[in-house]
């Protein structure tokens, strides 16, 4: 995990100062970090959504699926300042007035000496690109998976248990391929079930207001 300086924060979201993210999530230090979902709009409803498959050297929840784009704010960026993550992750080049704001998501976690307290301002961004217009970072991701809005409900919703995925995949040798897989909730990256069903409520609306 890159070490950086970020911004703290009290539970009502009042500035505090700044810590290290490593000493935040060693303490448990309220913070913030910045989510995009990717979407494409689909015909009758049938909208998908992007996965990223974080990479296999990851210190954190190494080999899952997670939110399209996600990191930190460093201290004193706004959250337009995420935008970097999209390229940074994807290699898309995105202005931020083409994102649409979703909602801000308390979220808090402890997993062993990880202690994660963050507010996610968390956004969605439309786009007709396909997986091969993708420059995907080898240090953060390791492909992206595309999945239908409905069947990630279904998912979530524990209306099924496993549901069909198109991926785009780093190969060994640093090509990219086409792969399909199938997805559980176990391959997810754990951010609560009210996470994610809020998530896929508020990007079906926006989906169906396009």
């Amino acid at each position: 995990m890159t070490d950086e300086l970020i911004d703290i924060y009290d539970i009502t979201m009042n500035h505090l100062g700044t810590a290290m993210k490593s000493q935040a999530h060693k303490e448990g230090l309220w913070h913030k970090a910045f989510h995009c979902w990717v979407v494409k709009k689909g015909e009758n409803g049938k909208h998908k959504i992007w996965l990223q498959l974080r990479s296999k050297e990851k210190e954190n929840h190494p080999n899952l699926l997670d939110i399209t784009v996600a990191g930190h704010l460093k201290a004193g960026e706004e959250a337009k300042n995420g935008i970097r993550e999209i390229q940074k992750k994807l290699g898309l080049e995105v202005d931020f007035n083409q994102l649409t704001k979703l909602f801000t998501y308390t979220h808090a976690a402890d997993i062993d000496e990880y202690h994660n307290r963050e507010f996610n301002p968390t956004y969605v961004y439309a786009t007709d690109k396909e997986f091969d217009d993708l420059k995907m970072n080898s240090d953060e991701v390791d492909g992206v998976y595309e999945v239908e809005l409905d069947d990630m409900e279904n998912l979530m919703k524990k209306k099924m248990f496993f549901i069909p995925a198109l991926g785009y995949r780093k190969n060994e040798d640093g090509t990219c391929s086409k792969e399909t897989r199938s997805v559980t909730v176990d391959d997810l990256v754990e951010h609560g079930d009210k996470y994610y069903l809020k998530a896929l409520e508020t990007i079906r609306r926006y989906c169906d207001g396009l």
